[in-house]
This record gives C-alpha cells, structure tokens and sequence, in this order.
C-alpha cells in the first residue's frame, strides 16, 4: 500500500513541476508583448485599459513571437482567413 502512495506522490510533484515550468515559459512570453501593432505598427499604450481589452494578442509557442494586433487590422486578418478557408 505504501508503494502505490509513494509512487503517486512521487508522480504528482512531477507534473506539478512541469506544469510550473510551462507557466513560467509562457509568461516569460507575454512579459515580452510588443510595443507597436505588427501589422500597421499603431502604437499600443500598455496603460490604456480600452487597448487592453480590444486589442489581440497571438503566441507563437513554437517559434517563440508574439504578435500584437489592432482591432482595425484583426479584422482585415480575419477576412482574408475567411476568404482563404473558402477557396
């Protein structure tokens, strides 16, 4: 009976500790947000709470960017992504 306890204790504390690193990462991540849209480089106030909430953010996890879009040019992307999903 000890066994199994200790194995999944053991067990736990291993995906606690990934789980934490992962976390980690992708903060990390969002702790580097750009300054500017990556579309039509309009400034971004991180202050501005209006901005925070409108504006789009997208991580890369893979390759390790993040872009920051406005919602006048997030709307451009996503009607070009429609119209390629069509065709």
């Amino acid at each position: 009976m000890k066994k199994i306890r200790k194995i999944n204790t053991s067990k736990r504390k291993k995906e606690i500790k990934e789980t934490q690193k992962q976390l980690a990462a992708r903060t990390s991540m969002l702790l580097n947000i750009p300054e500017k849209c990556c579309v039509c480089e309009t400034q971004f106030d991180k202050k501005n709470r209006e901005m925070a909430m409108t504006w789009h953010v997208v991580v890369f996890e893979e390759k390790k960017k993040v872009h920051l879009t406005c919602p006048t040019c997030w709307l451009a992307v996503e009607k070009m992504t429609e119209e390629l999903n069509e065709d």
